[in-house]
């Protein structure tokens, strides 16, 4: 072995709680950033379909009904069965 990785296997044998300490944090910390990305996402989403639904309900609101006549369609039918 050369010099260069005997030093290298020294300096991880005597710091392996750090060295392992830190790859822990390293992990929690990216998987935190992930789940705050999705959760973000996720509210994104949620937010954008609630503003489509209320939009919808006051474009449904402000819809017009007409009324309609349907004597003279009953007349007809009247005097069919007749």
């Amino acid at each position: 072995m050369s010099q260069e990785k005997v030093d290298k296997k020294k300096f991880e044998k005597t710091h392996r709680r750090s060295l392992l300490r830190k790859k822990k944090l390293e992990e929690f910390l990216s998987i935190a950033c992930v789940c705050v990305i999705a959760v973000g996402i996720v509210a994104w989403i949620g937010f954008s379909v609630y503003t489509k639904v209320e939009n919808s309900k006051e474009a449904n609101t402000t819809s017009q009904f007409y009324e309609i006549d349907s004597s003279a369609l009953q007349e007809y039918l009247g005097s069919l069965q007749e």
